[in-house]
């Protein structure tokens, strides 16, 4: 399953309304993370191009981030907990949340 532009977009903002209910910046995401910051930036956009299995890592994080943070992560449209098993076979998405 690839996302298409639209719901590249969609995802992209989830992930980042994730990102500010987690009180995170994307430098200390990032940190958290061990990756570059265009790399989080990037991810956090989805391109086309970006890697699916880091999609999913970034949220996981950010929804195990916000929860730590005391907030209800917003919930995923396209990336649903329901969705991890196909993503596995997919992308080699972990068979657990991630846990950075």
């Amino acid at each position: 399953m690839s996302l298409n532009a639209h719901q590249r977009r969609v995802t992209s903002a989830e992930l980042r309304a994730n990102l500010d209910l987690a009180g995170l910046d994307t430098a200390t995401l990032a940190a958290q993370l061990g990756l570059s910051t265009a790399a989080v930036e990037d991810a956090l956009d989805i391109g086309p191009a970006t890697d699916p299995a880091l999609v999913w890592r970034l949220r996981d994080h950010l929804e195990s981030a916000a929860r730590a943070a005391g907030a209800e992560p917003h919930e995923y449209t396209y990336l649903p907990e329901r969705m991890r098993s196909a993503a596995q076979v997919w992308f080699g998405v972990g068979d657990h949340r991630f846990s950075d």
